[in-house]
């Protein structure tokens, strides 16, 4: 019966076609992970909200209508998530990301206080080191040729990300054979092209390929790094180590968010050392590679558009004065000041948004209005790349302007126009986070470097392919110079 409505239903929303027995329009998205984001654009045929696709039997509807949009992220019908994201269960187990709805209502309500202002702002001296760390490790390329910018910053925001959620320095800038680099990359790249070829997402067949094979030795060896610094922490619990000293659990002098969730645990919910395990890791991975993302499109952008990279050190110049060089640590109130960089990190995202889909099930038939309803059992797919570059939303919307985010124009919008961390309640719960390690380390690189393209791309000649987040058909490469201080 279930299935026999989900038929009725998908009859009645635009889709491709045709329509072939058993794979559905499966076909449409055979091949590379180069190829499936352009053949996903071929539903730009379709110029309104909604549009199904079927996978199989699973019947797929693609919101791009922030109305729409709206609806279902502030649904309970639609918190839980798709059945893509069991792919991660094997290393992040169920994390707050992957999490079934009612452990994630629980698990949400316990981690929530370890995200407040203060607790971030406490991580400032962890991402200024580190940012200044990868100034230095950059001096070998001043003058050279472009470069392949990924992999330096993606070292920098794991180095903070560790610090900040385990208390441990991984030291991944300056070591570049770090094997837990090396797993974590490795299995980033498994992961999505897990996700893109369909014929993997079959467990009977997935297991006994090389990739799952590869998958199983990086978990391994991760999962055991991570339950050797929860069993250390343990230790020096058991052994009462005074807490309110300077090197307290942490080792440093602010507890990290691994701490914070063992005595939030012992105030209330108790994790077992599985469930601590799971959400370190989640917040590790999930926070470096979409930090780590955001920054590498923002330093293209900043080279592509030599008159908003000139506007950024403007500000910078006007907040530090004569002490905008390296050695002058970046304090809370100097990110609150750096509001055109915030505007070029926002009009970044808006273009290239670091989750292109988002994927949920539907528990319930929920009216999502102008006649159409998702039918209980269907995925829906909030596309973020069809609605960010929507001229239907935004004027000239492949152009790079970052002021599309003053106030007074973030006004005029519909709020689920732009939705780079999501919405509603299952939203990103980093936010804040993200937003200022990015604005730390963007903010240092353009304090000493100037940043350079060769060539200068239109936005719409940028390609781009489907990961797990957003990336570049190539990789993303500039040049640096030593920036020429100006005077006030």
């Amino acid at each position: 019966m279930l299935k026999l409505d989900l038929y009725r239903a998908g009859n009645k929303i635009s889709g491709p076609t045709p329509v072939l027995p058993i794979i559905g329009n499966a076909h449409i998205f055979f091949g590379s992970t180069e190829k499936f984001m352009k053949r996903l654009m071929l539903l730009d045929n379709y110029k309104f909200s909604p549009i199904r696709f079927w996978l199989g039997p699973k019947l797929c509807i693609i919101l791009f209508d922030p109305e729409q949009i709206k609806i279902v992220l502030r649904s309970q019908k639609t918190i839980e998530k798709d059945d893509l994201y069991k792919f991660f269960h094997p290393f992040l187990g169920t994390g707050l990301i992957t999490a079934p709805e009612n452990k994630w209502k629980v698990h949400r309500r316990l981690i929530m206080p370890t995200f407040n202002p203060k607790i971030i702002e406490s991580f400032i001296d962890t991402m200024n080191k580190q940012s200044k760390i990868l100034v230095k490790v950059l001096e070998s390329e001043i003058n050279g040729h472009e470069f392949s910018v990924f992999p330096y910053v993606s070292r920098c925001t794991l180095d903070i990300i560790c610090e900040t959620a385990m208390g441990v320095s991984s030291n991944v800038q300056t070591n570049r054979d770090s094997s837990y680099v090396k797993a974590i990359e490795r299995l980033t790249v498994i992961f999505g092209l897990r996700m893109l070829k369909i014929w993997l997402h079959f467990d009977i067949i997935y297991k006994f390929t090389k990739l799952a094979r590869e998958q199983n030795e990086c978990i391994k060896y991760l999962h055991k790094h991570t339950n050797d610094i929860i069993e250390q922490k343990l230790k020096q619990q058991s052994e009462k180590i005074n807490e309110k000293d300077d090197v307290a659990l942490s080792g440093f002098k602010r507890k990290v968010f691994l701490d914070l969730l063992m005595e939030l645990s012992k105030e209330g919910t108790k994790l077992t050392n599985e469930e601590l395990r799971e959400e370190v890791d989640t917040m590790v991975v999930a926070g470096n590679d979409t930090t780590a993302t955001v920054n590498t499109f923002t330093i293209y952008m900043l080279a592509n558009f030599p008159e908003v990279q000139n506007k950024c050190y403007e500000e910078l110049v006007e907040i530090f004065g004569d002490k905008i060089t390296e050695e002058t640590e970046i304090e809370i109130e100097d990110l609150n000041r750096m509001e055109y960089l915030e505007r070029v990190i926002k009009e970044t995202m808006r273009l290239f948004p670091i989750a292109p889909l988002l994927n949920r099930k539907v528990n319930g038939d929920l009216d999502i209005g102008g006649g159409y309803t998702l039918p209980k059992g269907s995925t829906v797919i909030v596309a973020a790349l069809k609605l960010h570059p929507s001229a239907d939303f935004w004027e000239d919307p492949l152009s790079f302007n970052p002021d599309r985010f003053l106030p007074e124009e973030i006004a005029k919008r519909h709020p689920y126009t732009y939705i780079p961390f999501s919405g509603g309640f299952r939203n990103c719960i980093g936010l804040k986070y993200a937003m200022m390690s990015m604005k730390i380390l963007l903010a240092t690189l353009l304090r000493n470097y100037v940043l350079v393209k060769d060539k200068l791309a239109n936005i719409e000649d940028i390609e781009v392919k489907a990961e797990i987040f957003i990336k570049t058909m190539t990789p993303i490469t500039v040049k640096i110079k030593r920036r020429q201080h100006i005077s006030t």
